[in-house]
């Protein structure tokens, strides 16, 4: 088993605005989970366990992602994101409080390397993402908790689950191997945006959430943005990247969806038991195993017994015996005991490029542990055996290794985010009646 050696990428899609401190909660550790009616009409938004969530954090989280994601900032895009919003402040409250639990802490060195990783990335004008924001009116603090609580969260992840991740070679052989299969047929580059719904009683909120955002982004919201801010998928810190995907790799419901897209187009919301998925297809092409054929290399092993003395019908007879004898490399020595005048010669490695091309041609195609016809020389007979190969094919195994991982990794996260949830005391008070 191979474990896993990738830098995680943050796994929450945003972070909760630092809840105050607040009494703890007596009653029973049980979720209430019936939504809020829109708007805002309390101090307090919701109560996580023993912290709160005010409706001064709920506000300017809803700016701030409202203003990075490029949507519009209106009363419909408000009703319907803020849901998504207070639900995941809720679950990155929760983050924070697994985080404290086990003592984990996040230094003002790491928040400003980070501050200053996304003022690179987004080329902010005048390198200082705080300034630009409040030059814009969006309020900083909502960045700087998104950051601080997204980096406590990744620490928790690092330390407690990525341990647990194990990636086989017979699991990255699998995939390989659809990879020969499926040469070819078509692949998506593909990015998502995934909104979760873990009661059924939310269902017809995400849903409105969802075509929401899909009527934002067909009339010009940029995709990667939105997904960074709202979606729950693998690849939301990456804009919802999850790379190329062939036919076939996903569920039923989301491969259709690809077969009917085309670069650059939007799906409409698609239910799985996930939740909602909405999906971008950046681009398609065609599978291929091509790689580099320079580069294939072979380990070659020869046997050769000369004419003199032997009929050339007997040797040649001979040659065809010891062929059907060896099934691998390390069978020639034992093999050769058996036929007297027989010798051996490793050849060793050799780039099928360069080598003689009769002897290229003769090797190309031959398997591992098989071997060529004899050849007929003026001197004597030769058969070639391979010993070894190496093909350029294209497949990166370290990358399907870090694919698979990652997706166990976050598996393993949304588990223990539901856990957390599961076994909170929570009061959404935004919208009750006094």
């Amino acid at each position: 088993m191979k474990k896993l050696l990738i830098l995680i990428a943050l796994l929450t899609l945003s972070s909760p605005a630092e809840a105050a401190r607040a009494p703890k909660a007596a009653a029973k550790p049980k979720a209430q989970t019936s939504a809020p009616a829109w708007g805002i009409g309390s101090s307090v938004a919701a109560v996580v366990n023993d912290n709160v969530i005010t409706t001064i954090d709920l506000e300017q989280r809803l700016r701030f992602a409202i203003f990075s994601s490029g949507l519009p900032d209106n009363i419909d895009v408000r009703k319907h994101m803020f849901p998504q919003i207070l639900r995941g402040m809720i679950d990155e409250q929760l983050q924070v409080q697994e985080a404290r639990r086990l003592d984990i802490s996040v230094s003002q060195e790491e928040i400003d390397q980070a501050l200053q990783r996304i003022s690179e990335e987004n080329k902010v004008p005048g390198g200082d993402i705080k300034k630009f924001l409040a030059s814009q009116g969006v309020p900083t603090r909502a960045l700087i908790d998104q950051v601080t609580n997204g980096i406590l969260w990744n620490k928790v992840v690092t330390r407690e689950l990525r341990p647990r991740v194990d990636v086989g070679d017979d699991e990255i052989d699998a995939v390989v191997d659809r990879i020969r299969a499926d040469a070819g047929k078509e692949e998506y580059m593909v990015s998502e945006i995934l909104l979760t719904v873990d009661n059924p009683g939310d269902e017809e909120e995400v849903a409105a959430a969802a075509e929401n955002m899909v009527a934002q982004i067909r009339k010009g919201a940029n995709f990667g943005a939105v997904a960074r801010q709202f979606s729950q998928g693998a690849g939301a810190a990456q804009g919802g990247d999850i790379g190329w995907i062939q036919q076939g790799q996903l569920s039923p419901e989301l491969n259709r969806a690809l077969a009917e897209s085309e670069p650059g187009q939007v799906s409409a919301p698609i239910r799985t038991p996930d939740g909602f998925h909405i999906l971008g297809v950046r681009a398609k092409r065609t599978v291929s195993m091509g790689g580099d054929p320079g580069k294939a290399s072979v380990g070659v092993e020869q046997i050769f017994r000369s004419y003199a003395g032997t009929q050339k019908d007997t040797v040649l007879r001979e040659a065809s015996q010891l062929r059907g004898v060896v099934k691998a490399c390390s069978d020639i020595a034992g093999a050769l005991d058996n036929f007297s005048g027989w010798k051996a010669q490793k050849l060793g490695t050799m780039n099928l490029s360069k080598a003689p091309a009769w002897l290229a041609d003769k090797v190309r195609n031959v398997p591992v542990g098989g071997s060529s016809e004899p050849l007929d020389t003026e001197k004597g007979a030769v058969v070639l055996f391979v010993c070894d190969r190496n093909e350029d094919s294209g497949i990166d195994r370290d990358a399907i290794m870090h694919s698979i991982g990652t997706e166990k990794l976050e598996l393993l996260a949304r588990r223990l985010q539901r856990d957390l949830r599961r076994t909170a005391y929570l009061d959404i008070r935004l919208g009750k009646k006094k």
